[in-house]
């Protein structure tokens, strides 16, 4: 038992002093090492690793040396640009010089073991691990390489839009510049915070990472989240989401991935994002047009999923640019609705998905200004002619039925063109017809006075909209007297 116990104690120190138990006496170990692997393990810190047969090794850098390690692999720090890295295999050569020690271990009197103290008489020396000179082996190749700091670790990416789909799940949409190999995403819900890694190139990631040239799109899916112990975010909460760019180092000898090291971007900001149902988000009008006098085309896009949702799209009424009230124009299944009959003016419309009589998102306000031909104010042309005629001329605008005359005569002196003293003689209604128009009004003796007549003609256009209403275009008058 105390041989055992010995043979234990003395190969513990054999340990601690860092000695094989196996030494090695021939000289395989002064064979040149291969470097096998270099790649960037961080900004400015690269990771050469290589195949050896000595225990110990150091590490060169532009004929510097920068490390001595006991493994086939070492963490030198290099600044960009060319550089040049050699490993040379080295064994500690013993001095000569006395190298023994005394060592008392053991317990005292009454332990356990009863082995009580036991002293040691150790010569170093003999076991190899006395102070030592250093023989240097075959020197590896020199292996030449430009360095350059992965802009990765620089970069700090966006994410650009938050959206929710129809299985309820988070879309992330964002900007990938690098074809990075992993994303990593943040969720927040109050203090508590979650991180998650999507491989696009794994079975379980490959159909939740849409990646089209630089926008790549990851889908937060309830179960991939819950099997990776992250939260789901729930609909209706509040939750902050970030994105981290991951990609694996590159070899600068083999030019493959080196998949032991990723380099990673900054975290993004963080985006703040509450998920809805993905029906209540807001339509998006794409078309809003007049699409002929007094008609307007409207056209909205909206992914309702398997829901059948009504469109309730609105008409604004604003005084001095200020929302005065609403008016429901229609509620449909339908994504186009043509509004008729409107006049001249600013017309302002939204539109909102509505489902079992919850409304979603209103869209984004458009507005219309409208000109339509027919309510322009007809040019009236008034010539006298023999016999107590007044012949009227007007071009017809397209759209109007029938042009509305009223004549008012007046007294008073020739010379006095405006005056108060008009009083209404006759009205009458013509039939409206494509192009010039003509009529042939006649006045009575009634109202003709030894200083002649004065009349004047005040005309507008009459059309009707499709639920009758009367329309009217801007009047236009005219003054002709006749001696």
């Amino acid at each position: 038992m105390k041989r055992l116990v010995l043979s234990f104690l003395m190969l513990a120190v054999l340990l601690s002093l860092g000695v094989s138990a196996a030494a090695v006496d021939d000289d395989v170990w002064k064979t040149a090492p291969v470097i096998k692997s270099v790649y960037e393990a961080d900004k400015e810190q690269l990771i050469v690793e290589w195949e050896g047969n000595s225990d110990l090794y150091q590490v060169y850098l532009d004929g510097k040396k920068v490390s001595t390690v006991n493994l086939n692999g070492a963490i030198i720090e290099a600044k960009p640009g060319r550089h040049q890295i050699q490993i040379v295999p080295i064994k500690l050569e013993s001095k000569g010089v006395d190298s023994s020690f005394s060592l008392e271990i053991g317990e005292s009197e009454g332990g356990k073991l009863g082995l009580g103290k036991i002293g040691l008489n150790i010569d170093l020396a003999a076991l190899g691990i006395d102070p030592k000179d250093i023989i240097q082996g075959s020197q590896s190749e020199t292996f030449t390489l430009t360095y350059a700091v992965d802009p990765l670790f620089s970069a700090v990416p966006e994410i650009t839009e938050a959206a929710t789909d129809h299985q309820d799940r988070v879309v992330l949409s964002f900007k990938d510049k690098y074809n990075s190999d992993l994303y990593r995403i943040g969720i927040k819900n109050g203090k508590d915070v979650n991180y998650i890694e999507f491989d696009p190139a794994s079975a379980e990631a490959s159909e939740l990472v849409i990646k089209n040239n630089t926008s790549v799109t990851v889908i937060l899916d309830q179960e991939y989240l819950k099997k990776c112990g992250c939260m789901i975010p729930e609909l209706d909460e509040k939750h902050s989401f970030s994105v981290t760019l991951e990609k694996y180092a590159v070899d600068l000898v083999s030019h493959a991935a080196e998949t032991s090291a990723i380099h990673c971007s900054k975290e993004s900001k963080s985006l703040s994002y509450t998920p809805v149902a993905a029906w209540k988000t807001a339509p998006e009008i794409v078309y809003a047009s007049q699409t002929a006098d007094g008609q307007v085309t409207l056209r909205w896009e909206h992914d309702a999923g398997p829901l059948k949702c009504e469109y309730e799209v609105k008409e604004i009424t604003k005084t001095l640019g200020v929302k005065r009230k609403e008016t429901v124009l229609s509620r449909s299944s339908q994504k186009e609705l043509i509004i008729k009959d409107l006049m001249n003016g600013t017309y302002y419309y939204t539109v909102t998905a509505v489902y079992s009589g919850e409304a979603g998102d209103t869209s984004d306000e458009v507005s219309l200004k409208l000109n339509n031909d027919w309510v322009t104010a007809p040019v009236l042309i008034c010539e006298a002619l023999p016999d107590n005629q007044i012949k009227l001329t007007w071009q017809a605008a397209p759209g109007v039925e029938s042009y509305h005359v009223t004549v008012y005569a007046g007294s008073g002196s020739l010379l006095r063109y405006v005056n108060l003293d008009f009083k209404q003689y006759s009205e009458f209604d013509v039939q409206a017809k494509a192009g010039n128009m003509e009529y042939i009004f006649t006045y009575g003796e009634d109202i003709v006075s030894d200083n002649g007549v004065k009349l004047k003609f005040e005309i507008y256009g009459v059309r009707h909209t499709a639920k009758g209403a009367e329309q009217q275009s801007s009047s236009s008058k005219q003054i002709i007297a006749v001696k």
